[in-house]
């Protein structure tokens, strides 16, 4: 067990840093998409600006669940017994997805809630799809062609070089595609989860004070 605590060490160093970029398009969303009146859009520049950095770190969300590779490998290590992987990886890397992809479908949530209730949209699906679809690109230019949120900045031509250029690999395609069908799937099901979950303690809420 001393080696899976020993791993575990080493994972939490860069799980909380994903983590850390997973939690700031969420926290954004609570700020940004809070409602309040006049009910329109804020013409406040710092609003704006903060929802340019809430879409630029959004893809980090979902990019978590990619992080499986690394259980595998440490699962696959000689040096960590069964025990180990049951009872501290599994329930580290269990909590770290389940966490980070949270953290995304809290985002998505928040900002579909306030569109609507601007009356900007009516059925959320094809924007959440494109959302997703639009992560999906993102997490496998994170994951394969190790670009961050901030090189849109730092390196702008590296990422512009970066999109061209995927434009002629397969694998881009192919990858995409399966991220998108991984998020968008997981998302749904997240989604149902939060909102029976809201929905039971609305409803609760509203019995207690009644």
């Amino acid at each position: 067990m001393t080696e899976a605590f020993e791993q575990f060490s080493v994972n939490f160093r860069w799980m909380g840093w994903n983590l850390f970029l997973a939690i700031i398009p969420c926290l954004l969303s609570f700020i940004l998409f809070a409602k309040r009146s006049p009910k329109r859009l804020p013409q406040n520049i710092m609003w704006w600006a903060g929802l340019a950095v809430f879409i630029l770190f959004l893809p980090n969300a979902p990019y978590i669940i990619t992080d499986i590779i690394h259980f595998v490998s440490d699962s696959r290590s000689p040096e960590i017994s069964a025990n180990g992987v049951i009872f501290v990886l599994i329930p580290q890397y269990t909590a770290f997805l389940l966490i980070g992809y949270e953290c995304y479908v809290l985002s998505m949530i928040k900002l579909t809630q306030y569109l609507d209730w601007l009356k900007l949209i009516k059925n959320p699906t094809w924007l959440e799809l494109s959302i997703n679809l639009i992560c999906a690109i993102g997490v496998y230019w994170g994951r394969f062609n190790r670009l961050n949120s901030w090189d849109v900045f730092t390196q702008p031509q590296r990422v512009l070089e970066t999109a061209i250029s995927n434009l002629e690999n397969p694998s881009f395609f192919f990858g995409t595609i399966l991220f998108f069908v991984i998020f968008a799937s997981l998302y749904y099901a997240f989604k149902w989860v939060n909102l029976a979950i809201a929905f039971y303690w609305h409803n609760r809420f509203n019995r207690i004070s009644t």
